[in-house]
């Protein structure tokens, strides 16, 4: 089977600064992920993210490159889906900062197709949830 990726972008009004502390910061990261999360940010940190739901996800963070980088390997612990490896790129723009993520699954099944459209859906919901966490950021330090 071949790898499954997807990739979503989003173009954020925030310094890449603003955007890096949202995606670095476990409680601005509880904020946009929509669950509950505790990480370690640096190179071999372990996390864990609860969903609203109660699905349990852990984290293995392997990249960290301030502000532009950073790459990590969630799995859901009851081994319900595949590990995934999950890469955010921060690169600036005129207007502020865009912000690439990119997670492939680890382990391709006959459903990845299924499982990538629906984890393509997330993310585009997470962003919006990260957008909005920003601008309640920048309201609140006026």
């Amino acid at each position: 089977m071949e790898e499954v990726s997807i990739t979503r972008s989003v173009e954020l009004e925030a310094g890449v600064d603003d955007v890096w502390q949202a995606v670095t910061t476990p409680e601005l990261l509880s904020g946009w992920l929509e669950g509950e999360v505790d990480v370690d940010v640096r190179p071999g940190g372990d996390g864990v993210l609860v969903e609203p739901e109660g699905t349990v996800r852990r984290m293995r963070v392997d990249e960290v490159e301030p502000p532009r980088r950073l790459a990590l390997q969630w799995w859901p612990e009851d081994g319900s889906g595949p590990a995934s490896t999950v890469e955010l790129d921060l690169q600036p723009t005129p207007g502020g900062t865009r912000l690439v993520v990119t997670e492939t699954l680890l382990a391709p099944t006959p459903l990845a197709a299924k499982a990538s459209s629906a984890a393509g859906s997330r993310w585009d919901v997470r962003f919006l949830l990260l957008g909005c966490s920003l601008l309640r950021v920048a309201a609140a330090s006026r």
